[in-house]
């Protein structure tokens, strides 16, 4: 082997333990990889996947039960597997099953349905909505793969983001079961929301109605209209775009202030 050679084989080798180490860096830096127990103690869990028994988690005087054991890198595989038992689907589950010109019949008992199943994930009415399922919180983006249209199959309904692009989904959506924490340090408190609202007012029989809650954060009227949304305040026209065209919001729920009421045009002047 000649010199050049040689010298071009060593600058491989180096460019090569150079690439694992900052790849293995990188993933070290990622956050544990832990299964999510379900119906057991998750910190014995936890603890069985980074090579330790449950007994060691329970006497350990260097680390409380409540703390997460950062995954080794051998158990890595295993911890990944046990993670993705839990999402299998069957692609025929995930076929859309909207069809947004279909006929829609709405009667009162869905719509009322509809509103209860809404305000369970809610704290009060017009609070964020719990996250139904465990986050990761790897980016904002894993959380747009999803809530960025949603989708609705036969098995399962993912709502579509109704506000703008914000960077920090966790921020105002928590996790209505936590898997890594327990909030302990929360209060009772009196506070009670104002009852949601069931329908909007109309100026005469059959105008559209009214925009019954405010718009705030709510710009995007298919969220809980349209296709993906609860079959018990779905719109029957979801091929309009322009809501706001002849849905009028209200400028108290809003908070807009008006420097005038409102009033009709005087009537066209005649000269004869």
């Amino acid at each position: 082997m000649n010199p050049e050679t040689g010298q071009k084989f060593a600058y491989l080798i180096c460019f090569a333990v150079i690439s694992v180490t900052v790849a293995g860096y990188f993933i070290g830096l990622q956050s544990p990889m832990n299964p999510i127990g379900r119906g057991e103690d998750q910190g014995a869990t936890r603890y069985r996947v980074a090579g330790k028994s449950q007994h060691q988690t329970k006497n350990s005087n260097h680390q409380s039960a409540d703390a997460i054991a950062a995954t080794r890198y051998a158990d890595m595989y295993a911890a990944l597997l046990s993670r993705s038992q839990t999402r299998r689907s069957h692609l025929k589950d995930l076929k859309s099953s909207v069809d947004s010109l279909a006929e829609i019949t709405i009667t009162d008992s869905q719509k009322q349905f509809a509103l209860a199943m809404r305000q369970q994930n809610r704290a009060f009415n017009g609070a964020p909505p719990t996250i139904p399922h465990p986050v990761e919180q790897l980016s904002t983006q894993t959380c747009m793969v999803c809530h960025g249209n949603g989708v609705k199959t036969e098995t399962f309904r993912v709502s579509k983001m109704s506000h703008q692009f914000l960077a920090n989904c966790t921020q105002c959506h928590v996790e209505a079961v936590p898997q890594n924490f327990t909030a302990t340090e929360f209060g009772e408190n009196t506070f009670v929301g104002l009852p949601a609202p069931t329908g909007g007012a109309r100026a005469f029989p059959n105008a559209p109605p009214t925009i019954p809650h405010s718009t705030w954060m709510r710009v995007d009227c298919m969220s809980c209209h349209g296709p993906t949304g609860l079959h018990g305040i779905r719109t029957a026209h979801p091929w309009r775009q322009n809501c706001q065209q002849c849905h009028a919001p209200s400028s108290k729920l809003d908070q807009v202030q008006l420097d005038a009421i409102p009033q009709f045009l005087p009537p066209p002047k005649i000269v004869k």
